[in-house]
């Protein structure tokens, strides 16, 4: 009878589901590579300049330590191990947020997604003016 009490936890003790949170990092840091990807062949190919601000844009929004990193330096770096920390603590944010509240997990997601491309546009006008 006690280990069947011990088992249950309460709600403040509950853990992280693990789908919950593979499905969320997976999502984001597919999200990262993509952006980062396209947005690095298109910065550095030899388009218009306003090709190259959408690709400066995406490479702020996929890795937003490296174009925070970019927009100071003038050059563009690539840090991947802390954009991947950046978008596993978002992973574990955005799983938090949606087992105790009543927000789905795709709308938490579609917000970070929606912040990281406005964090991207930023980036990419800080980039312009280095």
């Amino acid at each position: 009878m006690s280990s069947d009490r011990s088992r249950s936890q309460s709600p403040d003790q509950e853990g992280l589901g693990c789908r919950t949170l593979a499905v969320s990092a997976g999502v984001l840091i597919t999200f990262g590579v993509l952006a980062t990807a396209s947005g690095l062949a298109l910065a550095l190919s030899d388009t218009p300049a306003i090709v190259q601000q959408v690709g400066f844009a995406l490479y702020g929004a996929g890795a937003p330590i490296s174009g925070l990193f970019a927009a100071i330096a003038g050059e563009l770096p690539l840090a991947p191990f802390t954009d991947l920390i950046v978008w596993l603590v978002l992973a574990v944010v955005a799983t938090r947020i949606s087992e105790r509240g009543s927000v789905s997990l795709s709308r938490v997601l579609g917000v970070i997604v929606a912040f990281a491309g406005v964090l991207g546009i930023v980036v990419s006008f800080l980039i312009e003016r280095a």
